[in-house]
């Protein structure tokens, strides 16, 4: 029997230094970084020493990591690090888990700059499941309603793939 993954995002300044698994299936890249080489280099050293369990380089955390809160990683759980040094305003928000870590974007730090901090990455996330939500209701409708058994089916097949889009997503990102 397959055990349950954990899914309570941790909230420490650092990532572990244990390896973990790097999911990078719902990533955004609004920063460039697959443009500039460099800077794809830098992610994947920082994708794989954390996959070996080294954790993080510490030129790529925040500067004040140590002294001043970080109400992002707070209050929603989302982690960010700097490509290119700690004075970089280029973001990759990630959050952290027992078993893996999740990369959601990368960017500036116009996150920082929403009230509440952060607001339109949870925005994004929320807006791509309302859609999936909205094809979910609207093939249900189209199952319930079809004339002839391959339009239902056809209807059923689409609601159940968004179905499982929608479970895969909220578990891998922990939204379960």
């Amino acid at each position: 029997m397959r055990r349950p993954r954990p899914s309570l995002r941790l909230r420490l300044s650092r990532i572990e230094k244990k390896p973990k698994k790097v999911v990078s299936r719902f990533w955004s890249d609004f920063a460039g970084v697959k443009n500039r080489r460099e800077l794809q280099d830098e992610l994947i050293a920082i994708i794989r020493s954390i996959e070996r369990g080294d954790g993080v380089p510490d030129a790529h955390y925040r500067a004040g990591i140590d002294t001043s809160p970080d109400a992002l990683l707070a209050n929603k759980g989302i982690m960010h690090l700097h490509l290119g040094g700690k004075d970089s305003d280029i973001i990759v928000f990630l959050i952290q888990y027992a078993d893996r870590v999740v990369l959601l974007e990368t960017n500036s730090h116009i996150h920082f700059r929403t009230r509440p901090e952060g607001r339109n990455i949870v925005a994004l996330t929320q807006a791509w499941l309302a859609n999936l939500e909205a094809d979910v209701a609207d093939a249900t409708t189209t199952a319930n309603e079809a004339k002839t058994e391959s339009d239902r089916k056809a209807a059923a097949d689409l609601r159940d793939r968004r179905l499982a889009a929608i479970a895969a997503f909220k578990a891998k990102a922990g939204l379960l």
